[in-house]
């Protein structure tokens, strides 16, 4: 039961955390180490599978409309902003595996939070996404990588610095998200292929289906919060967060 329990919060952390402005991969690796899962890798790509399924179901008609009409100029800057991340990737890959520890963790939800202020006091703007935003929401995607730095918090303050109209700067942040999803998701399946694992299946389930759940729940809060200008509220919990991890980890 309480293997069980494990699981959901895993799955719980991962969905709310994957579009909200505070570092999936930060949450991860902290509670994950906490709770000594086995094949915490595994679990993470099953999370993200999960998430990527949130993304889409709450997308789902304009999916359906880039997919039914693919040459647009949507998917062209998908494309674009798509490329960077995964140059960064490929060039510094080692070493944001390495990255990850405590003092790193701390640095990058500080980071975060100050990109979380920054957009809550930038002026809105009524410019649409162009190719050169497209691809500096593709590099500061990248940066994202880095333990503790947040991928939508990071992607939608790019866009908004550069004169994006917020709506459309969040919307594309979370498109912006499948293919980096689906590409990790494939890498670390081929990573864990090579590799003798006992799976628990049940347990993989649970995360899958409760990351889904609450990837819905935390797209619908993303865009309320940032509509509304609060996303100075997880600032300060980036903030409290470093606190108890420098004093207690």
């Amino acid at each position: 039961m309480i293997e069980i329990i494990k699981y959901i919060f895993i799955g719980f952390i991962q969905g709310l955390t994957e579009f909200l402005p505070i570092s999936s991969s930060g949450h991860i690796v902290l509670f994950g180490s906490m709770f000594n899962l086995d094949n915490l890798l595994l679990i993470s790509v099953v999370a993200h599978i999960g998430t990527l399924f949130a993304v889409i179901f709450c997308y789902r008609e304009k999916l359906y409309s880039l997919i039914r009409h693919p040459i647009n100029k949507t998917n062209l800057n998908l494309i674009i902003a798509t490329v960077p991340t995964v140059i960064l990737v490929l060039l510094f890959n080692a070493f944001f595996e390495d990255s990850f520890s405590t003092k790193t963790l701390v640095w990058g939800f500080l980071i975060s939070s100050v990109l979380l202020v920054i957009a809550d006091f930038k002026k809105d703007s009524t410019k649409h996404l162009t190719k050169r935003s497209a691809l500096y929401m593709g590099l500061a995607q990248g940066l994202a990588l880095l333990p503790g730095i947040s991928r939508s918090g990071s992607t939608l303050v790019c866009g908004l610095l550069v004169g994006v109209e917020k709506n459309e700067a969040l919307d594309f942040s979370f498109l912006m998200s499948i293919p980096i999803i689906i590409a990790s998701a494939v890498y670390e399946s081929i990573k864990l292929f090579s590799a003798q694992i006992t799976v628990n299946w049940i347990g993989i389930f649970i995360v899958m289906i409760t990351s889904f759940i609450f990837g819905i729940l935390s797209i619908k809060i993303m865009l309320k919060l940032v509509k509304k200008n609060k996303l100075y509220f997880f600032s300060i919990y980036l903030i409290v967060l470093s606190l108890i991890i420098l004093i207690f980890l």
